[in-house]
This record gives C-alpha cells, structure tokens and sequence, in this order.
C-alpha cells in the first residue's frame, strides 16, 4: 500500500518537531559550553596576570605580608575558579552532549530532505526515525 500525502505530511511535522526541539537543546548547549569556557579563559588570565604582576612588582594590594596574603588568596581563587569550571563543564558532560545533539540535528535534518526532496520510501524514513527516538530522544522532546 502506498503511503498517503497525509501520512507523508504527518511524518514531515513529526520531524520537524524534533528538528525544533533539538535545535533549541543544542542551542541551550552551546550557552551553557561558551560560558564554562569564558569564565575560564577570563579566570585563568586574570590568575596569571595578578601572580605576574605580583611576581614582577611585588603584591598588588599594598604591601607588606597582608598584602602578598591577599595577593596570593586573589590568584588562588581566580585559578580555582578556572579549574572549578573547565571540571563542571567536563563533569556535566556538555561537549559531549552538544556532540550528539548536532549528530541528532544533522540526521533529522537528513531525514527532512529526504521526504521534502528525495520522496524516499516513507516506511523507511519512519524506521529511521524511530532509530533516532531512541538514541537521541533527550533531544527530541
């Protein structure tokens, strides 16, 4: 029996769908990694730079020892900071999470073109697709 245009156009928006809603989970993602790593980069800079400028002109909170104590304390948590989030980052598994949310874009994105412009075989679109529900389906919904 061949497919219908219905069953073809149902099939298109239950794609489309997950399209969106991927896109949104990859989206939200891609925030979340560029923050980690902003907050890094700019902690792990600052670090360096107050403890070079420590190290080149003496402590940069007046002086004395108070002063290479609060010197020191300010590098320290700034590199503590850096560290704290590149291991968040890595922890919550965000780069790998934002990995197979683009897998799982590209494929719905194939499968899209494939009813859209190839008019390939429905029932094999719609096993592809359930394929990808079950790999993917955090993304998806």
């Amino acid at each position: 029996m061949s497919p219908t245009s219905e069953q073809r156009d149902a099939m298109l928006e239950r794609i489309r769908c997950s399209l969106r809603n991927a896109e949104a989970r990859a989206q939200h993602l891609r925030r979340r990694s560029s923050q980690f790593i902003v907050v890094n980069l700019v902690c792990g800079a600052l670090g360096t730079v107050v403890a070079g400028l420590a190290a080149a002109v003496g402590p940069v909170a007046g002086t004395g020892p108070h002063a290479w104590k609060l010197t020191c304390a300010a590098v320290a948590v700034l590199t503590a900071s850096a560290t704290f989030c590149s291991g968040l980052n890595q922890q919550l598994g965000v780069p790998d999470r934002l990995a197979k949310a683009t897998i799982c874009l590209a494929r719905l994105r194939a499968l899209e073109m494939e009813i859209t412009v190839t008019n390939h075989d429905l029932a094999d679109v719609t096993r592809q697709y359930e394929d990808l529900v079950a790999s993917h389906q955090e993304f998806m919904f």
